[in-house]
């Protein structure tokens, strides 16, 4: 099998030009099929697959662990189809079970949000209210640079985002305009930053999470369930469907550049002041 797989890859690569991401994944994927790398891909059946597949389960790998194997091995069983070596494929057979969140996110309640303005004074609270005031995702967050606040207009304009429909302005929410401005006011070229003006990574700021999740009594929150809360509240007070999506950076938002009239951040400001 692993000759099959230093056949396929370079043509893979050279068809399709897949992102270091991607290769990344296929390298991953293919280490957890290391019990068939030394046997003849023509010898191997549905049960020799299935069985790393339910291996995989047994010792609590993730859906999406499983998913990435299963579509290398189809990937990897289309091309030895192409080329003759095999003549049936098994992929098409192969079962990963159901899609089950390993935790589920869950919307911050209004006492917690509650207890956060309460307890503002406290270090880092101010930016977990901006992630639920903004629906940012905690790496948008920590990217943003000051030179993408624009105070006058009361609104951020996200410039990196892990998918192209992040790429998006969002309204400052009145209640956290302040907080933006006393950020803005402190050195550094991010709106976050520590007090020697430097940036967080992600590891260094779930320090800080984590502290202020004990404080206010909510340990076990995720900075995820932030825009799982927003989009709740959004729903809740029937916001327009196609503007929740805009500021949350969703998929299906129409997010261009062309989307931000007038009219259109008008739109966005009415939706991002529905959230209390």
């Amino acid at each position: 099998m692993i000759e099959l797989y230093h056949r396929w890859l370079p043509a893979h690569i050279a068809d399709t030009g897949p992102s270091q991401s991607s290769l990344d994944s296929y390298r991953n994927a293919f280490r957890h099929l290391t019990d068939l790398h030394y046997e003849p891909v023509t010898k191997l059946r549905y049960t020799d697959y299935q069985r790393i597949l339910d291996g995989m389960k047994r010792h609590g790998l993730s859906y999406s662990s499983l998913k990435k194997v299963r579509s290398l091995i189809s990937l990897l069983e289309k091309y030895a189809l192409k080329t003759e070596i095999i003549t049936k494929a098994y992929a098409p057979l192969l079962s990963i079970g159901r899609n089950r969140p390993v935790r589920p996110h869950h919307p911050f309640s209004r006492q917690k949000i509650n207890r956060l303005w309460a307890a503002l004074d406290c270090h880092g609270v101010d930016t977990v209210l901006i992630l639920l005031y903004t629906g940012m995702r905690c790496g948008e967050m920590l990217q943003l640079q000051k030179a993408d606040v624009h105070l006058r207009q009361h609104c951020i304009r996200i410039t990196k985002s892990k998918t192209a429909a992040g790429i998006r302005i969002i309204p400052i929410h009145h209640r956290i305009l302040p907080l933006v401005e006393t950020n803005m006011s402190r050195s550094g070229e991010t709106l976050i930053a520590d007090d020697a003006g430097r940036p967080y990574n992600y590891s260094r700021y779930c320090t800080v999470w984590r502290s202020v999740m004990q404080l206010i009594r909510a340990e076990g929150h995720t900075t995820h369930d932030c825009r799982h809360t927003v989009a709740t509240l959004l729903d809740n007070a029937g916001a327009n469907e196609t503007a929740k999506r805009r500021i949350l950076g969703h998929a299906g938002g129409d997010i261009t550049e062309r989307v931000y009239t007038h009219k259109g951040l008008r739109q966005l400001r009415k939706c991002i002041e529905l959230l209390k």
